[in-house]
């Protein structure tokens, strides 16, 4: 990793530029410039960039924030405007050299990790100030050794303030007690890019103040011109947003493909997409991102299996008391940076609380790691670990619940459960099939049609069954036949 240093940093450039800066002189010229004033870079992806030598700021040099500054820098300097033309070989000289001529560097929007540091981007305009969390401490500091780039949505966050508590942020928000430790353990994972993320939904009734409570929370750690958007229509949809952002946020949600929640998945704990690139057979663009998302909606959106595993589920009760919105936002405002610090103090202990805790390898959950934070950030904030893992248990068995409502397969398969005294038996996947069949709940339009995708449907329950005490698993081809055995713990 590339660190900058003040030795790096320009404090002028004595370059003159010429008086015949024109015609094809140009773009060697903006070259030259530009390679005065920055550093270039690329990434993994071969994706080029530039860091600004005297402000720290990262920019990649096809966006349209590289593009103004260097054409306001050229005409400040020089008192002319630069031909487009010149502008287009110049950036595609420098990608050039950007990408065959110097380092490859990792780039990070808004968090990011380093040894065992973490680092907050504060996205402040012409600096490159961010807040350094490590176990015990927090400081915030004038450049950082890793390259944030900043997209053209993304807002400033305030300076945190030290000494606050926490407690001000419910005033605020329309959490449930119960809940409270689970969403601020979410927040606080936000901020750790090397870790899977929980993806948190949030439920309610039409004036729950969902939108409300999802955008403050969005605010105190990333802040964005577009704090919620509207459902993604496409999977691309959804990872161009992941690239461009640190977290990606939904708002009423009431419905999501499979294959959107696949992506969703797949973003949340890190994965790819790729197309082709536009007017070429051969390259192809990727976006890899790993992101935490938050969503809303009155309906729960969230079905798909492997999803509901990684998803933490806030109900938004219903709303008694009307506020004055405009106020609200002011009282944010007011405390923002508190409540930043404030939460930077917990981060900070409960990093340096982890090392010590645990969980039996039999109660692991999927998410060992969220779950272990939770638990450090439960003890940090004066609370029990044995408060967060009751809260966090109390969400896994709701999200079972929601499991089997949303499958056929499964009601069929616990009717066909009960009715049999079922304590341990070895089938077919076709004798399986067509004894569950018998139990197919009435008017359903999504039963399997087959053995096989009977099966396909099993694989995807199983985990939900196995938390009931149903260990429901393939045995592979015997004799020919696929066979499942069906085993009811404790018996």
């Amino acid at each position: 990793m590339d660190t900058l240093s003040s030795a790096n940093v320009e404090s002028e450039i004595t370059h003159e530029i010429p008086e015949d800066y024109s015609g094809d002189s140009q773009s060697a010229l903006i070259v030259d410039f530009v390679r005065k004033r920055t550093q270039l870079f690329h990434d993994i992806n071969k994706e080029v960039y530039a860091t600004n030598n005297t402000t720290g700021e990262t920019r990649r040099i096809d966006s349209r924030g590289f593009k103004d500054w260097l054409f306001s820098e050229l005409y400040e300097l020089t008192g002319k405007a630069v031909r487009d033309q010149s502008m287009r070989e110049a950036l595609t000289t420098l990608t050039g050299i950007g990408r065959y001529k110097e380092k490859c560097i990792e780039v990070h929007i808004r968090a990011a990790k380093l040894g065992e540091a973490y680092y907050l981007d504060l996205a402040e305009p012409g600096k490159s100030r961010a807040i350094k969390i490590s176990e015990g401490c927090w400081q915030i500091v004038d450049s950082t050794p890793v390259r944030f780039v900043r997209s053209e949505s993304m807002g400033a966050l305030p300076e945190p303030v030290r000494g606050g508590k926490i407690d001000a942020l419910w005033s605020l928000i329309n959490i449930p007690k119960e809940s409270r430790l689970l969403v601020l353990a979410w927040i606080t994972d936000c901020l750790r890019p090397d870790t899977p993320f929980p993806i948190l939904e949030l439920n309610g009734e039409q004036g729950s103040a969902k939108s409300t409570t999802q955008t403050i929370l969005r605010r105190l750690i990333d802040p964005n011109a577009c704090d919620l958007r509207s459902a993604p229509k496409t999977v691309e949809d959804v990872f161009v947003g992941a690239g461009a952002n640190w977290l990606c946020s939904y708002e009423n949600i009431s419905y999501l493909s499979s294959a959107m929640q696949d992506a969703f998945c797949v973003i949340a704990t890190d994965g790819g997409y790729a197309k082709r690139k536009l007017y070429s057979d051969a390259d192809e663009t990727v976006i890899k991102a790993k992101r935490p998302i938050i969503l809303n909606g009155i309906s729960i959106a969230i079905t798909a299996q492997d999803l509901i595993d990684r998803t933490i589920t806030v109900e938004t009760p219903v709303i008694e008391d009307r506020f004055d919105v405009s106020k609200l936002w002011e009282d944010f405002h007011a405390i923002q940076g508190m409540l930043l610090g404030a939460l930077m103090d917990i981060m900070a202990d409960a990093l340096a609380l982890l090392p010590t805790v645990t969980i039996p390898k039999e109660n692991r959950p999927r998410l060992v790691e969220f779950a272990k934070l939770g638990m450090a950030v439960a003890q940090a904030t004066g609370s029990t670990q044995t408060a967060f893992l009751e809260a966090f248990n109390a969400s896994r068995e709701e999200s079972i619940a929601r499991t089997i409502d949303a499958s056929p397969v499964a009601t069929a398969f616990l009717a066909w459960h009960e009715y049999k005294r079922i304590s341990n038996v070895t089938m077919t996947v076709n004798g399986l099939f067509q004894e569950i069949t018998e139990f197919k709940p009435d008017g359903t339009d999504s039963w399997p049609k087959s053995a096989k995708g009977f099966g396909d449907a099993l694989r995807r329950l199983a985990p939900a069954l196995r938390q009931m005490g149903i260990e429901c698993k393939s045995l592979g081809k015997q004799g020919g036949t696929v066979k499942w055995s069906v085993v009811t713990k404790g018996n």
